[in-house]
C-alpha cells in the first residue's frame, strides 16, 4: 500500500462509520432498542522494536460498545460502566517497510467518571489478525493481537467525547508458525465517541 492512499483510506474509514451512527435518529432507532451503547473512531500512532530497527503502525480502529450495566442486575445502578467491546481494524505500517495489519479485537471496557465532563477508562482485547510484514522474528500472515490500555474521555455534550490513551500491544501466532518472537508495540491513541 503507498502511502500516498492514506489520506483517502483515513477519510473513507471516517466517512462510513462515524457518520452513518451519528445520523440515525432516536425516534427511528430508540437507545433501549440498541445493541451497542458507543460507537467511535480511534487513530494512533505506535512504536516497537524488531530486528530491522522500529516497527511503526498507524492505529484505524472502530471501536463497538456495549453496555453490560443493563444486563447485569449487579451493576445496573453502579456509577461505572462495563462494556463487551469489539473493534475491528486496518491498520497501515510505515517501519520497516510499507505493509499492512488487518483484524478484530473483543474484550471489555470498563468507563468510571471522574467529573461530569470527565471519566476514566481502561480495557483489554485480543483477536485474530493478519499482518503482511516480514519480521525476521515473526512470521506474517495469521498472528493474534491482545492490548492493554488506559485513558480519558472528555465530553463534549452529553452523548459525544473525546478519547485520549495508552495502548500496549503485543502480536504473535501461539506457536502456529515459525519464528514467533512477537512484536510490541507501544501507541498514544486518539479518538471520537457517540453514545447512544
Amino acid at each position: 500500500m503507498k502511502q500516498r492512499h492514506f489520506p483517502s483510506l483515513v477519510a473513507l474509514f471516517i466517512i462510513l462509520t462515524i457518520f452513518p451512527a451519528h445520523s440515525a435518529s432516536a425516534a427511528d432507532n430508540p437507545p433501549a432498542s440498541r445493541l451497542f451503547s458507543e460507537s467511535a473512531f480511534i487513530t494512533g500512532m505506535g512504536t516497537g522494536n524488531v530486528p530491522e530497527g522500529h516497527y511503526q503502525p498507524v492505529l484505524l480502529i472502530w471501536h463497538l460498545g456495549m453496555d453490560l450495566n443493563k444486563y447485569c442486575p449487579i451493576l445496573k445502578d453502579h456509577a461505572g460502566k462495563l462494556s463487551f467491546i469489539i473493534e475491528p481494524q486496518f491498520n497501515p505500517v510505515f517501519d520497516p517497510e510499507t505493509d499492512f495489519e488487518a483484524g478484530v479485537g473483543i474484550g471489555l471496557q470498563y468507563r468510571y467518571p471522574l467529573t461530569k465532563k470527565l471519566s476514566a477508562y481502561v480495557l483489554g482485547v485480543t483477536g485474530p489478525h493478519y499482518i503482511s510484514a516480514a519480521i525476521q522474528d515473526q512470521a506474517n500472515g495469521f498472528i493474534f493481537s491482545s492490548a492493554a490500555g488506559v485513558g480519558v474521555y472528555f465530553f463534549l455534550t452529553e452523548d459525544s467525547a473525546l478519547n485520549v490513551g495508552y495502548r500496549f500491544r503485543h502480536l504473535s501466532n501461539a506457536g502456529i508458525e515459525h519464528p514467533n518472537g512477537g512484536i510490541d508495540t507501544h501507541f498514544a491513541v486518539i479518538g471520537y465517541s457517540l453514545f447512544f
